[in-house]
């Protein structure tokens, strides 16, 4: 995507609005989800669509996981995982200044790095052809260290933005808060913890959504498996 430098504010603004959202989203109660993530729905009055919430520990650095998870989010193509490609056909992502890529390049070498704006483009494998199709997203946002925490959180472009960008045989979601914060537990062991809502829009009831939302952290689960060495990427 072309992004305008004179909105990269907006970008990186992202990431409070996103936490602020979290904050006035009704949460259930928590369960265990495949045995080792804790997960719940949460809600948002306005939204017809639950939103999931995830929570997981990682025995590795929060560099290490740092990287692999953006690994994981933000680059998937045919090269990508077997495991990655199940739910998810591509991502790409865009930045607003060279600075944005500089200190991208800079986060996964595991150096240091100032606040990221960017935007991610993908599009999600519709798990029933024949009855759903696959989605697009067009989505800004940030990544940011805010209190010993690392935040990447994202929503969807306003509408009109993103009208020219048509994907063939992709219906637009509406991406309403992607919020994935990490935080170092010890030298090596990570909290990862993600919220995720999204209206995929088109003809699906809700309920249906609300139904299949525990399997968004299967992500985690990849991750959690990478990192530690029993799941190898295929």
């Amino acid at each position: 995507m072309n992004l305008d430098p004179k909105q990269r504010d907006k970008a990186l603004n992202v990431v409070n609005e996103m936490i602020t959202h979290i904050q006035n989203c009704s949460f259930m109660k928590p369960k265990i989800y495949q045995k080792i993530c804790t997960t719940c729905h949460a809600v948002d009055k306005n939204v017809s669509f639950d939103a999931v919430h995830g929570e997981i520990e990682i025995k590795a650095s929060l560099k290490k996981t740092l990287v692999q998870f953006a690994t994981c989010g933000t680059i998937i193509n045919e090269s990508s995982p077997k495991q990655l490609q199940k739910s998810t056909v591509y991502t790409s992502v865009s930045f607003y200044t060279k600075n944005d890529e500089e200190n991208y390049l800079k986060m996964m070498k595991e150096e240091n790095f100032d606040d990221i704006a960017l935007a991610i483009t993908s599009g999600s494998r519709s798990p029933a052809p024949m009855l759903v199709q696959n989605r697009d997203i067009y989505a800004h946002g940030a990544i940011r260290k805010i209190n010993n925490k690392i935040y990447l959180c994202f929503k969807s472009f306003d509408a009109p933005l993103t009208k020219g960008y048509v994907t063939k045989g992709y219906v637009r979601a509406n991406l309403i808060n992607s919020t994935v914060i990490l935080q170092e537990i010890d030298t090596n062991t990570t909290r990862v913890e993600q919220f995720q809502l999204c209206d995929p829009s088109g003809n699906i009831p809700s309920w249906v959504c609300n139904s299949a939302l525990d399997a968004r952290n299967d992500i985690l689960l990849l991750l959690k498996g990478f990192l530690e060495g029993y799941i190898k990427p295929e």
